[in-house]
């Protein structure tokens, strides 16, 4: 039994790393060429540039301390730009650049540490409803591409959906203390996983309402999920006198509310060149999740799947790839058996190229403009 446990330990390790060293070896080897595409000359940096890595590597050497985020500045960013990037992921590099010998690969050992982590998260929350986990572990882990990227530089994200789906998983098991404290933990890695609040609040009212049952004490606990967003807030008040800073830093994103569907917007800064069908797809994604969710036993699932799919349709931003990710885990899990299936096996293994080189190629485009890159990593 125990072999057997170690066995299934080594193959999700294989799943979560070879993935991620594949993407690492063209730029390890410092080749020129991949078949057709060319290599820039820097090797590991430009692992290291990419989108949002560098700020988050600031954030972790300077702690928001104005002067030296103006020493370590790459670009006419304003300092406000750094509090849209939450304390929890640079704080971890931070810790673990005491074993390490600079701060980008205690960055990537904190993606390998957290990607190896939420595999292992997920295998255990997807055998309840397929019958190959660990197939759908590998599709979880390469697929959509985006996902896979995230896990090969340094970003946030795979932290950030380990804990919101540890706080799923402690929630419908009634463990609502241990929920809330995974979902403060994911809100303080990015604010997307605030949605968990509503999700768990809609819950209780319905139990409330349904059930005509008692206010139960513990339901409490749910608010140490906006406790943990106003501490956030207050320690930045201490950092700059300014409580609702993060607010200015994600115009700077150019993240905010706004008409439902205003992605399609040719005016718009997040249009790009307009052609934004692949959208419309990730829309129909959503709208067919929720609407599978709606009779599930598991009524957090539905919740979090309907908020957090309406804060998609009211947030014009092209990048909407990334914003999904917290909701992947439940895509699977809720069309487990069709992605399990002989003929997506087959499809998977046909598009591996693609992912692989929409992987190599987005990771030599979304740069940023960092020309002294050892500033980012003593």
């Amino acid at each position: 039994m125990l072999k057997e446990k170690n066995f299934l330990l080594i193959k999700i390790f294989l799943i979560s790393f070879l993935p991620v060293f594949f993407i690492w070896l063209p730029f390890f080897l410092h080749l020129k060429q991949l078949f057709f595409l060319p290599i820039k000359s820097g090797g590991m940096q430009n692992i290291l540039k990419n989108w949002d890595g560098p700020s988050y590597l600031i954030v972790a050497k300077s702690i928001y301390d104005s002067e030296i985020v103006g020493k370590l500045l790459f670009s006419g960013l304003p300092h406000e730009y750094f509090f849209a990037h939450f304390p929890l992921y640079p704080f971890l590099i931070r810790f673990f650049s005491i074993f390490f010998s600079n701060f980008f690969y205690a960055g990537l050992f904190v993606n390998l540490l957290f990607g190896f982590l939420l595999n292992l998260l997920f295998y255990e929350f997807i055998k309840e409803k397929a019958k190959k986990p660990l197939l759908l572990t590998f599709i979880f882990t390469i697929f959509p591409a985006r996902f896979l990227i995230t896990r090969a530089i340094i970003a946030p994200e795979t932290l950030m959906v380990f804990f919101i789906l540890f706080s799923l998983v402690f929630f419908e098991k009634k463990r609502y203390f241990l929920s809330s404290l995974c979902a403060s933990f994911a809100v303080l890695t990015k604010i997307q996983a605030l949605f968990l609040f509503p999700t768990y609040l809609f819950f209780f009212l319905e139990k409330i309402i349904k059930e005509k049952k008692r206010f139960d004490k513990s339901f409490i606990w749910i608010f140490l999920i906006p406790l943990a967003l106003f501490l956030l807030f207050f320690f930045y008040y201490l950092k700059t006198g300014d409580f609702f800073i993060f607010l200015k830093a994600q115009k700077q994103n150019q993240l905010y509310f706004y008409f439902p569907f205003s992605q399609f917007n040719y005016q718009g800064s997040w249009s790009g060149t307009g052609w934004l069908e692949d959208i419309v797809f990730y829309y129909l994604g959503l709208a067919i999740l929720t609407a599978s969710l709606f009779g599930n036993k598991q009524r957090s699932f539905f919740y979090f799947s309907f908020f957090y799919s309406l804060f998609l349709v009211f947030i014009p931003q092209r990048d909407i790839t990334r914003f999904t990710y917290p909701l992947l885990p439940l895509f699977y899990y809720q069309f487990a058996s069709f992605f399990e299936s002989k003929i997506i096996k087959i499809a998977f293994f046909l598009i591996l190229p693609a992912i692989y080189f929409y992987a190599i190629n987005f990771i030599l485009v979304n740069q940023a403009p960092v020309n002294d890159w050892s500033l980012l990593i003593k």
